[in-house]
């Protein structure tokens, strides 16, 4: 717990000393998300990182994947969180959103391939499958 509050501490400085910063904002979200469950705090910052590096896969992805985290965890509450305004399927409906825009900025195989998994957990999540709502981004295999 030490550790994860000097990681937020030290990003939290990298963004006052550096504001236009995105991947510190990124990984300050991604943080507050998945390791402190401050929920409104992490997606603000990330909406701060996508709106610096709008067209950064991995920021993107990261974006993507932190708002299907908080909307998994809406659906399954396990422990105290931060609240949001936002509910589950809104949550879900921006992470396919995040990750289609990380898709057209055109991503590493790898990168590609993760997305691509994220988005088969949404469709799973949502019953929407992703591919029919868009033919060009279709996975390559």
């Amino acid at each position: 717990a030490g550790e994860i509050r000097a990681a937020v501490a030290a990003a939290e400085h990298a963004v006052e000393m550096a504001p236009r910063f995105a991947e510190a904002h990124a990984y300050l979200g991604n943080t507050l998300v998945t390791r402190q469950r401050r929920f409104a705090d992490g997606l603000a910052a990330l909406r701060v990182a996508t709106g610096l590096a709008p067209s950064d896969a991995t920021i993107l992805y990261t974006t993507g994947w932190c708002h299907e985290y908080v909307a998994h965890a809406l659906e399954r509450p396990r422990g105290a969180h931060q609240a949001v305004a936002e509910d589950a399927p809104t949550l879900y409906a921006t992470a396919r959103g995040y990750f289609f825009r990380a898709l057209q900025a055109g991503p590493d195989g790898q990168l590609r391939g993760d997305i691509e998994d994220v988005l088969d957990v949404v469709a799973a999540a949502t019953g929407e499958p992703w591919e029919d709502d868009s033919p060009d981004l279709a996975p390559e295999h």
